[in-house]
């Protein structure tokens, strides 16, 4: 974290918001609140955060041109047409002046919009708009959805892309305009939700997910990408001209990847509806977007903390009563399923190997079968069926065997039996003697 005295010191008093909207709005007005200068830019007329500016201006009229550099900008700037005294297709006076530029746009769909007009397009208009205010620092609002996987994998920030290829080129763009005044930093955002972004609906409707249960799903709660907005904008004033980097590109989510299934059952929950996974069932099905877990260690290392860790906590601050907030999906173990979890899918064909030869070892064992017998009862005697089903789905979606994707009939890897009965038992620890959970979870 950074020292208090060092952001105080170096806080920006000029800053340029390009997206004006759900997001950029109130990002603005976080700043204002701080006392900078805030001047906010939108498509639409709009109105300006306490102290500051709104300007309506469509940033295609900078952005759909391939960027010039140096000399070559300056002098088409200085040879634009002129029309009611404006020059067309230059930096307009008033974003001339930023220490900070933030582009947080959006495709607007009631206008035509699409990725491959909206993206590549503003960050074009925000390279040029920084290089002729001579900002410090140019943040772009990005999207997970770079990475694109399907397969459930954890990713990180050196993560192949192979998502959009607008939202690829437009990161590409910022990234490029770095230079040894001008610090750049593109936040890949999870799916975002908060104040009037209810998530739920997507979720209600359990047969529409079909298949797809055990898929993950990241998200990001709004305020907290703001937060994660200022702290990298603190990190990189406090820290120019000196030799402390900024981290150009980081992942921005709550760090809770859940499932479609747990979604479901999540929101049935809020609803104060039943719901089982069981009703569910099919065959696996192709992701309808991305499938992968988002890792957000480089922006927690940052000092950046999310107020919102998961969905549950966001839906009871949407107002779904119902819920405990203190609830876990995977019941009292909730922490340490997550962690197993983690570490499973992690394991090398090695490990695998060395947990299915220890299990081959003790599978016939009669205290074996006395164990699973336990499990079996405890389960049900402390009503963890939902926990169980809910811990079982990412597992399994983990452990299935190469190629079985389309099939009807899921193969699984053979570690996949072991680490379930394992997963099982740390569901329940707590209603399973001690020597029966030794057991279970021995060869993982």
């Amino acid at each position: 974290m950074i020292p208090a005295n060092i952001v105080n010191a170096a806080k920006p008093n000029r800053v340029l918001i390009l997206g004006a909207g759900w997001l950029g709005l109130p990002l603005g007005e976080s700043w204002a609140r701080d006392g900078a200068s805030v001047t906010t830019v939108r498509r639409s007329a709009h109105g300006a955060v306490y102290g500051g500016t709104a300007v309506q201006f469509d940033l295609g009229e900078l952005g759909a041109a391939t960027v010039e550099s140096g000399a070559e900008q300056a002098a088409s700037d200085q040879a634009a047409r002129t029309r009611d005294g404006k020059r067309l297709g230059a930096v307009p006076a008033e974003f001339t002046e930023a220490d900070i530029i933030v582009a947080a746009v959006a495709p607007d769909r009631a206008r035509g919009d699409d990725y491959d007009s909206t993206y590549p397009v503003a960050a074009r208009a925000a390279v040029r708009i920084a290089k002729a205010a001579g900002a410090r620092v140019l943040i772009w609002v990005s999207s997970t959805g770079v990475y694109g996987h399907t397969d459930g994998r954890e990713t990180d920030e050196l993560t192949e892309r192979t998502g959009n290829e607008a939202l690829c080129l437009a990161e590409d763009l910022i990234l490029g305009a770095a230079s040894g005044t001008l610090r750049v930093s593109v936040l890949r955002a999870a799916g975002l939700y908060g104040p009037d972004r209810d998530p739920a609906g997507r979720f209600r409707d359990g047969d529409s997910l079909t298949g797809r249960f055990g898929h993950w799903l990241n998200l990001a709660w709004r305020d907290d990408v703001i937060a994660a907005v200022r702290c990298v904008a603190d990190h990189a004033m406090a820290h120019a001209g000196s030799a402390v980097r900024t981290p150009t590109v980081l992942n921005v989510a709550d760090g809770t990847p859940l499932t479609m299934g747990e979604g479901v059952r999540l929101v049935a929950l809020a609803d104060g509806r039943n719901v089982s996974i069981a009703d569910h069932d099919a065959p696996e099905a192709p992701p309808a977007r991305s499938n992968q877990r988002i890792r957000v260690d480089a922006l927690l290392a940052l000092g950046w903390t999310p107020k919102v860790p998961n969905m549950r906590e966001g839906l009871v601050r949407l107002g779904y009563s119902r819920l405990n907030a203190a609830a876990q999906p995977y019941g009292p173990q909730t922490a340490e399923v997550r962690a197993f979890l983690r570490d499973l899918a992690a394991l090398t064909g090695t490990q695998h190997d060395a947990v299915c030869e220890q299990w081959e070892a003790t599978r016939n064992d009669p205290a074996l079968a006395r164990a699973d017998r336990a499990l079996g009862e405890a389960v049900i005697r402390v009503h963890r069926e939902t926990e169980r089903d809910a811990a079982a789905a990412p597992l399994l979606q983990m452990l299935r065997a190469p190629g079985t994707e389309r099939r009807e009939t899921t193969a699984m890897l053979p570690v996949a039996e072991p680490a379930l009965a394992a997963l099982m038992a740390l569901v329940v620890r707590d209603a399973l003697p001690a020597d029966v959970f030794t057991l279970l979870v021995q060869p993982v």
